[in-house]
């Protein structure tokens, strides 16, 4: 007979080694621009569409998109972080962007 919790007989499905609850969504904060290159791409095309110069349109956050994003924020006095935050991504409507109906031709 098994006592539970020995890990000899495991139940179909379970694991023996423990599991991590994903509290926060894996990736730090300071790391969004890298782990969403989508969210970027609008961000850059929306900076551009609003005369502001984030450079190419390739959905890397480099040095010339922080700028931009800093001369957007300082202009719609927003906290100027140079990030690609919450409030800013909504300013810039970038979910509207990135989730817009697909046009009918």
């Amino acid at each position: 007979m098994s006592v539970p919790g020995n890990g000899d007989h495991l139940e179909p499905g379970r694991r023996s080694d423990p599991i991590e609850p994903a509290v926060g969504g894996g990736a730090p904060a300071g790391d969004f621009q890298s782990q969403r290159p989508p969210f970027v791409r609008e961000a850059q095309r929306a900076l551009r569409d609003l005369g502001y110069h984030p450079g190419p349109i390739d959905g890397t956050f480099g040095p010339q998109t922080r700028t931009a994003l800093e001369k957007y924020q300082l202009a719609e006095k927003l906290p100027v972080t140079g990030q690609l935050d919450a409030e800013t991504m909504e300013r810039l409507d970038v979910y509207k962007r990135l989730f817009r109906p697909a046009r009918e031709l």
